[in-house]
């Protein structure tokens, strides 16, 4: 949910000085959009030591303070961190604006990232009803398993796990990102680890005046949610301190069609929490000190009765940016805290019963890192910018398995530490005449160290696994160029090559999971993922109002990671320990080679000065091509991944106060399983919202979701077991500003 734009009216001299510090200038007519919206947290909270009470309670006491009037300004640019290593003639693939953000009312940012089908989760599921295990983000289908192949960014921090490489997606209020962007792989080479198909920047709201806003939201499925948000600033513009809170509950739907349901089938209910706190200090003109503490939690029912996952994350940081006309030098460090609990059932053939199968009770996550950014311009038409970065990742699951008799047999601790290091440089030179050419190298000194995995008896600690592996070290390089030729004003050319590298995941390499009665083994040996990737295009403006963009592509990848059936009952038993019954066992493996080709291409077009549409089309061939030791896999596509994906939008304004969006979302059918037995139909949805702006303090939003209620299939299990999509929704929601 977002709020509406603000207006402020008076003379502040230190206000509008900083303005024209950091944009330039400042329009003589403009509007101030410092949206923040916010997270309250849950006193359940095993990560202690902070009073969030004080939090809650700040936020009410600075909200009540004397607003200091403000000039009526220009609603201002995307803010581009320096950590983000964003250069000046870059192209994005996609991007949304706080604007497009606030008109689309969503309750979690994959939902405006859906809007573009390059973009994709594993499962055809919005993150909000989603598990955060399978919420791994895929750009363009690339991925091979839910595992993520893409680096999602918070003002330059990575944002996947660091012991499994999901997002927690419902831990980002939409209202206070400034801006979302989608990166080409070209760019997102210079972060090595986990971009090799690209990167997504969300840009946080830089604290700006003095606003209060509340937000309540309700709707489908028994959801309700309230936010509270404040910001505030000093009268000299040194200081500004933004608070904020959040919760959003919701009794959830059933995630089974109704004709599977038994007796133990609930609904995929959720309840999430959040507070964040964002300081930033002025001790001079170029100098910026800026502190951040964040808390998310978040509870969710997996759909039976005792089948359910819980999520905890800490994060704090601190950001140093010094600037100069001709330099820029920004150093950051960050540390994150995560917990995550699941329990997985094993359920009776007629849904009647259930018994715990996995209790994943203690899975805890923690990354330490930080770096050095260096923006510079070295002559003219050139920008550089260049730097070193460090992580640390560590993670380990603590588990119980092999339910028997009222008694788990099995307990199991599994986990190790990942250390990547970089050093990279990025110039953009475009001093020649209708050129510009782009380029990156980065190179990455990365290490696994403390792999184990130990199992043993829970009633009397006899020792079944006592399992060390062996650390690992290696260096890997990342490469990159691109160059646009302008061929005239209205049509421009485009090429990029480059290559970077995935490494498995603490959770690939150490940790099992299981899902009804399919079992995933981890795999201590698996291989770094190499991907080459080369994309041509071409972008033309026909008429005013319109433009098109095509894109051809293709990813090489080596050593694909893959969750690989094993249909020989004798080694499933070996690898797994059991077979559940009617189940199946997969282990992750590297599969030898895999490629993904494919187009995207996209219209838009402006119809009037209050209407506009856009038309976007992906698609995307995925195979194994090369399998040396699993052939039932060669030839065959990823799983989860279609090859055909359609968006088309439409938004507007009807009244002055009034604007509407209306969109349509299609993609081909796709299979559950890498070796394309287990077939999902094609499937279609539509969703549709408004805001209303009733006074300059209140505006009125509103949101259809799948608004002819079809039935989409999310997931087939080897039982024959349905997983169904969000059926018709509808949230309401007013935001008040004050």
């Amino acid at each position: 949910m977002v709020l509406g734009t603000l207006k402020f009216r008076g003379a502040t001299k230190s206000l509008e000085a900083r303005l024209r510090r950091r944009t330039g200038a400042l329009s003589a007519d403009g509007r101030l959009d410092t949206l923040e919206l916010a997270r309250i947290f849950s006193s359940r909270s095993r990560i202690s030591g902070l009073n969030w009470g004080l939090m809650v309670v700040g936020t009410f006491l600075i909200g009540s303070g004397r607003a200091v009037s403000l000039p009526e300004i220009q609603l201002l640019p995307e803010t581009m961190v320096t950590a983000e290593r964003y250069l000046g003639g870059d192209v994005s693939t996609a991007s949304w604006s706080a604007r497009d953000i606030a008109l689309e009312l969503p309750q979690t940012i994959d939902q405006v990232l859906s809007g573009n089908p390059e973009f994709s989760l594993y499962r055809r599921q919005s993150a909000l009803f989603g598990n955060p295990t399978s919420a791994g983000v895929s750009l363009r289908g690339v991925g091979a398993s839910a595992a993520a192949r893409t680096l999602v960014l918070r003002d330059g921090i990575p944002q996947n796990d660091p012991f499994g490489g999901w997002v927690s997606w419902a831990r980002y209020a939409p209202g206070s990102l400034s801006s979302v962007r989608i990166i080409p792989a070209a760019q997102g080479a210079v972060w090595g680890n986990q971009s090799p198909a690209g990167v997504i920047h969300l840009t946080g709201r830089v604290p700006l005046g003095h606003l209060t806003r509340m937000r309540s939201l309700g709707g489908s499925h028994g959801t309700r949610g309230l936010t509270l948000m404040n910001t505030r600033e000093s009268d000299d513009a040194d200081l500004a301190v933004q608070t904020s809170v959040h919760t959003l509950m919701s009794d959830g739907f059933y995630g089974l069609e109704k004709e599977q349901r038994g007796v133990i089938d609930r609904r995929l209910g959720l309840t999430t929490r959040s507070a964040d706190f964002r300081l930033l200090w002025r001790p001079d003109d170029d100098l910026t000190i800026e502190p951040s503490l964040s808390f998310h939690e978040e509870r969710r029912g997996n759909g039976t009765a005792i089948s359910r996952n819980a999520t905890e994350a800490l994060d704090f940081s601190v950001r140093v940016t010094k600037s100069t006309p001709s330099l820029t030098l920004q150093s950051l460090a960050y540390y994150q805290q995560r917990s995550f609990e699941s329990v997985f059932a094993k359920v009776a053939t007629d849904r009647s019963s259930e018994v715990p199968a996995l209790d994943q009770f203690d899975v805890p996550g923690e990354g330490i890192g930080g770096g050095f950014t260096a923006a510079l311009s070295p002559g003219e038409d050139i920008e550089v910018v260049l730097g070193a970065d460090l992580r640390r990742l560590r993670g380990e699951t603590n588990e119980q398995a092999g339910f028997v008799d009222g008694a788990f047999l099995r307990r199991r601790k599994a986990g190790g530490e990942q250390l990547l290091g970089g050093l990279f440089i990025r110039g953009l030179h475009e001093g020649i005449s209708r050129l510009s050419l782009e380029g990156s190298a980065r190179i990455d000194y990365w290490s696994f160290t403390d792999g184990l995995r130990i199992e043993e008896r829970p009633a009397t600690g006899a020792l079944l696994r006592d399992s060390v592996y062996r650390d690992r070290e290696d260096f890997e390089p990342s490469l990159s160029g691109a160059l646009r030729y302008r061929l005239s004003d209205l049509l421009e050319l485009r090429a990029s090559l480059a290559t970077s590298f995935r490494l498995p995941t603490i959770n690939e390499l150490y940790r099992p999971f299981r899902v009804r009665n399919d079992i995933t083994e981890a795999n201590p040996t698996l291989l770094r993922e190499r991907f080459d990737t080369v994309d041509l295009g071409v972008a033309w403006r026909p008429v005013p109002g319109v433009s098109c963009d095509l894109s051809l592509f293709q990813h090489w990848i080596d050593d694909a990671i893959a969750n690989v059936p094993i249909t020989n009952p004798t080694e499933a038993t070996l690898v797994a320990g059991f077979v559940p019954p009617g189940g199946s066992v997969a282990q992750r493996q590297n599969v030898d080679h895999a490629r993904v080709r494919g187009l995207s291409a996209s219209m838009r077009w402006k119809f009037s000065s209050r209407w506009s549409g856009a038309l976007k089309y992906l698609f995307s061939r995925s195979r194994f091509t090369s399998v040396a030791e699993q052939n039932g896999l060669e030839g065959k596509p990823f799983p989860q991944s279609p090859e055909h994906g359609v968006t088309a939008t439409i938004r507007g304004r009807l009244l002055d106060k009034l604007r509407i969006f209306a969109e349509m979302e299609t993609s081909s059918s796709q299979f559950d399983d890498p070796t394309g037995e287990r077939r999902l139909g094609s499937w279609w949805t539509t969703r549709l919202g408004g805001e209303f702006e009733a006074t300059d303090n209140v505006t009125i939003h509103a949101r259809v979701e799948n608004l002819f209620d079809q039935e989409v299939t999310t997931g087939l299990g080897s039982t024959g077991m349905r997983s169904i999509g969000q059926p018709r929704s509808l949230w309401l929601g007013m935001d008040y500003s004050f």
